[in-house]
């Protein structure tokens, strides 16, 4: 449980009540409330679109036929099904992503199923959260086999180093913005 809470993700969080917390002691009451009013909505995005990977066996793999639309239409959805080591499952869908730029979701399916059948251990890349209120499952990303992949992904370094400019430019910014309007002594 200790592991959660050292993650990333967490960090951060409490890097931006922290910054908000020193602006309202310097009596920036405004500029902490902004720091929140834009922080924590930027974490939770942030934090959806973060890559996450684990090591299992692929328990299943599943095509379903999505309810019809407003206009009729239905699509399939491939669900992939993983056990990790701590023995717990993960559901996943298989969708192209654009933000990830994935444009190969059969690869990814056919890997799955080709897993699935040699019940060999393999790493799966997935980011979004799981939500069952309003039906979410993470998406995939890439699968490989299991060891040191994919932490040295292109698109993992390329996300990690947009995220540390983009943190770097929000404490900046609000700390900036704390200096410039405080009275020359």
């Amino acid at each position: 449980m200790l592991q959660a809470w050292l993650s990333v993700g967490f960090i951060v969080l409490i890097a931006i009540f922290i910054l908000a917390y020193v602006l309202w002691r310097r009596d920036s009451r405004v500029l902490a409330v902004a720091a929140l009013v834009v922080g924590v909505p930027l974490w939770f995005a942030w934090e959806y679109a973060r890559p996450t990977w684990t090591t299992g066996v692929v328990t299943g793999t599943e095509v379903r036929r999505s309810d019809p639309d407003a206009r009729g239409n239905t699509s399939d959805v491939q669900y992939i099904y993983i056990r990790n080591r701590s023995d717990r499952g993960l559901e996943l869908t298989n969708e192209d992503s654009w933000w990830w730029l994935k444009r190969n979701s059969e690869r990814v399916f056919n890997d799955a199923k080709t897993a699935e059948m040699r019940q060999t251990e393999m790493t799966l890349m997935w980011n979004r959260w799981r939500s069952t209120l309003f039906s979410w499952y993470p998406n995939v990303i890439a699968i490989g086999q299991a060891g040191s992949w994919p932490f040295w992904s292109l698109r993992v370094i390329g996300f990690y180093g947009m995220s540390i400019a983009l943190w770097i430019a929000y404490f900046y910014a609000f700390v900036w913005l704390n200096r410039s309007r405080a009275p020359d002594a």
